[in-house]
């Protein structure tokens, strides 16, 4: 283990402030078993580094870099990794409250013979590209950011109808949309998902109007 590493991490959280410091460097570092607890690491460079068995709950790990890093049996419940990037990264066996996305697919989304029900609304930040057809029956795409650290991202944003409730404005309507078992690969949910996950192909199924009552 490094032995400045507080330093390392007071000058880190100095430089998150604005106050001076230094972005803290731990590209390829040896943490294994380091106490980071709450530790704010906020867009650290952690590449490669060895944190097997690292304490990380409730460390703030937003932005970070975290490519090839070594995270197997670390603890990173209620960790903040909006944002990071963990390509490559091994996390075999950590300790998470991560997503599950079979589970949070099969607890919130109604399923039907041909696949499973989410729903939409258009408009409620951007105007839906020129290329989508927003009638019955069409079939939207959209490239997916598979990136799970990223709560929102490109690609078709779908959600339960629990968010559309707590998230869209009223005067917008809301569809009642389709994603086909054959589709379920091209979807990506949240690792921390608030209800909103999404989808490289999508089929509208119907406009339920603004009472978001699902009236199918």
């Amino acid at each position: 283990m490094i032995e400045n590493l507080q330093e390392v991490l007071s000058a880190h959280l100095k430089w998150i402030n604005g106050d001076g410091g230094k972005r803290a460097d731990l590209s390829g570092a040896n943490l294994s078993d380091a106490n980071l607890r709450g530790a704010n690491l906020r867009g650290a460079d952690l590449r490669g580094a060895d944190l097997r068995h690292a304490d990380l709950r409730h460390a703030n790990l937003s932005d970070a870099n975290l490519v090839d890093a070594d995270l197997r049996r670390a603890d990173l419940s209620y960790a903040d990794l909006s944002g990071a990037n963990l390509s490559d990264a091994n996390l075999s066996g950590a300790i998470n409250d991560f997503t599950n996305p079979i589970d949070f697919i099969v607890e919130n989304f109604e399923r039907v013979p041909d696949g499973v029900i989410v729903y939409k609304a258009f408009g409620e930040n951007y105007s839906p590209p020129s290329k989508w057809a927003i009638l019955p029956g069409a079939i939207i795409e959209e490239e997916v950011n598979y990136t799970r650290t990223s709560e929102c991202a490109c690609g078709v944003n779908v959600a339960t109808m629990g968010w559309i409730r707590r998230n869209v404005n009223d005067s917008k309507d809301v569809w009642r949309c389709l994603i086909r078992w054959e589709w379920l690969p091209g979807v990506c949910v949240p690792y921390h998902t608030d209800g909103k996950i999404r989808a490289a192909r999508v089929m509208l199924l119907k406009n339920i109007g603004t009472s978001r009552e699902d009236n199918a």
